[in-house]
């Protein structure tokens, strides 16, 4: 009965941490925010959990994933914020950085690294960040001449 018990509190405790542990992530957002994009979400149980990782794409992009950042877990139950001010100068993905992206939109995910070596991955947010009207005519006129 009692060695039951154990194996029971075992598997709910990895249950808990999960090999998916996307689940530990309550909520995920992303935002413009001046020439940058902010990404904010809140943390549920974050045991096991070595860091975060944050990962861009653009929008076009089925799997090209960027590492744009890295945050180390603060406790259970905690709100991140980090701003992506380079988007501006982002590549598109797969290319070179001195390809600029055509459109200002881009896709997030937070790539979770548990100590114990496993990776999960959050939900996939989509963000459009305004373009600045010098930046609208310059795509404009170069269209014109593709």
């Amino acid at each position: 009965m009692k060695r039951s018990l154990i194996i029971v509190v075992s598997l709910a405790f990895f249950a808990m941490l999960g090999f998916d542990y996307a689940g530990g992530i309550d909520s995920f957002t992303a935002q413009p925010d001046g020439n940058g994009i902010t990404l904010e979400w809140h943390s549920e149980i974050e045991t096991g959990v070595a860091h975060y990782t944050i990962q861009r794409a653009d929008i076009v992009s089925t799997s090209d994933y960027q590492d744009v950042g890295t945050v180390t877990p603060t406790g259970n139950y905690s709100y991140y914020k980090f701003l992506d001010s380079h988007v501006s100068s982002a590549p598109l993905a797969g290319q070179s950085s001195k390809v600029q992206p055509q459109a200002d939109a881009y896709k997030y995910r937070l790539e979770i690294d548990l100590a114990s070596g496993d990776i999960s991955y959050s939900q996939t947010v989509s963000v459009t960040k305004p373009s600045s009207g010098v930046r609208r005519t310059w795509g404009m006129i170069k269209e014109m001449f593709h």
